[in-house]
């Protein structure tokens, strides 16, 4: 789905990543790669790790075993600075109280340079499609409006305006559809695969297969902590699997209009 990345990229990677609270395991023993300039779905049923999973990754929190990798450095090793430039994380709500204008919540993102600031606002503004909401209040847009520009504020922490050699960054998106209408949805989910060409590779849960489906690269399938299957939709999108995983009955077809998998249960 997504074409090559260039032979300098950067993938994420773990090696027995392993997450406990007090005694309970949330997470054990994964081993597993992130593809650089793909999306990558976490799914699976409630409980199975998937926020946890994507913590971790992001450096949010730290495991109780095991390492992270962003290429050959180990995420621990990172300085908060280092991480901030290669990775932004967009989480399942904001609570924003005060009266921000949309523009002034999407700065907040920016780390760099203020001189570069303007330019780099412009290509994200444009990127995103949220020209209709500049000048507006935040707290006065819809859900789906406030995930668009939360979704371009993350952005807007790893963004480079170079047209060449652009380094590899991570956006990590925390269920991005939740409570959103389908239009919305898609909205969000086509623009995680437009920015695979700004060298950003897009890890996101989700909970809807078929948007998982239609939009990932690659799926991880978790089930109580471990890694049930890993690849692409086409081989980790089984009838017997799904079923076994989420405890009810799946089909899974081509559809051949739709020329993709539809998941129904």
């Amino acid at each position: 789905m997504a074409s090559g990345p260039s032979a300098t990229s950067m993938n994420i990677s773990t090696h027995n990543l392993t997450y406990c609270v007090e005694e309970h395991e949330i997470l054990c023993g994964l081993n597993l790669v992130i593809p650089s300039q793909q999306v990558t779905a976490l799914i699976g049923p409630n409980g199975a790790g998937k926020s946890t999973l994507m913590r971790l990754l992001a450096g949010d929190e730290p495991p109780s075993e095991g390492k992270v990798f962003y290429g050959a450095s180990k995420l621990e090793e990172l300085s908060l600075a280092n991480r901030a430039k290669l990775r932004s994380v967009m989480t399942q709500s904001s609570n924003v109280v005060f009266e921000f204008l949309v523009e002034e919540i999407i700065s907040l993102g920016w780390l760099k340079k203020k001189d570069e600031l303007r330019i780099a606002m412009d290509e994200i503004i444009s990127l995103c499609e949220v020209q209709s909401l500049i000048g507006r209040k935040y707290i006065t847009l819809s859900g789906g409006e406030q995930r668009r520009v939360q979704f371009a504020r993350a952005l807007l922490q790893i963004w480079s305006s170079e047209t060449e050699g652009r380094p590899d960054r991570f956006l990590f998106l925390d269920e991005p559809t939740s409570s959103l209408d389908v239009a919305n949805a898609l909205q969000v989910l086509n623009l995680s695969r437009r920015i695979l060409e700004q060298s950003v590779t897009v890890v996101v849960v989700l909970h809807d297969l078929n948007l998982a489906a239609r939009y990932a690269d690659q799926l991880i399938l978790l089930s109580n902590g471990k890694a049930a299957s890993v690849g692409k939709p086409s081989e980790v999108l089984q009838a017997a699997r799904l079923s076994e995983v989420y405890g009810t009955s799946f089909m899974v077809e081509h559809h051949k209009q739709l020329d993709r998998l539809v998941v129904y249960s």
